[in-house]
């Protein structure tokens, strides 16, 4: 029997279109927002605090305290979490088995357990619920006035991240467009594969030397003294016409294989445009 899908928020597509942006469905940086699942465990004393985004059809888990993130899982009508994304306030239940509305699902009439939950909103700028903050606890419980207020503010700083997700993936994609542009203009006998090695230059990431052969030519590569190829003079000059100078590129607050993700997937699309 299929089960039918949970209700959606009334912006739904577009809410769901912001939840892509941010591209946390892409590439796991749960990391990022461990410590706010630690912190909302602490204060509250459940057992579970679990971060989740949700696209437009799963609850995708992205961090959890005091248990394993499980992948996704659909937004099916007994999805408890699924319920949050469609409030401002938090949806607090002191015993799931006592509660109107969720006492009948089956997950909780036959789970035999009576458990306390609290499921907060994570809502960016824009005003969509991106996500859901939820806590679990094995028996029943209630959350005090002052700690809703608490993870509330927990909340807020967890949509502001992801914001800064956002607006750091566009601003980045717009700065390689317009430096794509400037590339061309001045460089037209090179490839798309040029420009991507270039941009690894800029930021400081070795290529292989056959790699650079077009770029030596070009006058905007050479050897260094550690045999490596690295920026010419000539490079370092587009570089900065590029907007693409080392100090902006440090502002980046990515590193190591992440650095390498996100810049690979810019390319990626550039390449497609």
């Amino acid at each position: 029997m299929t089960v039918e899908l949970a209700p959606r928020p009334a912006n739904e597509e577009r809410r769901a279109q912001a939840v892509v942006k941010t591209g946390m469905l892409e590439h796991d940086q749960g990391d990022l927002f461990q410590i706010y699942c630690d912190l909302a465990q602490d204060i509250t004393g459940f057992d579970t605090a679990t971060f989740s985004l949700f696209d437009a059809d799963h609850q995708c888990h992205i961090a959890a305290a005091g248990r394993e993130t499980e992948g996704k899982s659909l937004r099916n009508v007994h999805n408890v979490c699924s319920y949050v994304l469609l409030n401002t306030e938090p949806l607090l239940a002191a015993d799931l088995s006592e509660s109107e509305q969720f006492k009948d699902f089956p997950n909780i009439r036959n789970g035999g357990a009576k458990k306390g939950y609290a499921g907060f909103p994570v809502i960016n700028k824009d005003n969509y619920a991106l996500g859901s903050l939820c806590m679990v606890h094995d028996t029943p419980k209630a959350m005090g006035a002052d700690k809703v207020e608490l993870v509330k503010k927990i909340t807020a700083n967890m949509a502001h991240q992801l914001d800064m997700q956002t607006e750091q993936r566009e601003l980045t994609s717009q700065k390689m467009l317009k430096a794509l542009d400037i590339f061309a203009e001045n460089n037209p006998d090179c490839a798309f594969a040029d420009f991507k090695h270039f941009i690894r230059l800029c930021c400081d990431f070795d290529i292989d030397m056959e790699d650079s052969v077009r770029l030596k030519a070009s006058g905007l590569a050479e050897a260094t003294p550690s045999g490596k190829a690295g920026l010419s003079s000539q490079g370092r000059q587009l570089q900065f016409e590029m907007g693409l100078q080392t100090k902006v590129m440090n502002k980046i607050k990515i590193t190591g294989d992440q650095a390498n993700i996100m810049l690979d997937d810019m390319l990626s699309q550039i390449g497609g445009l």
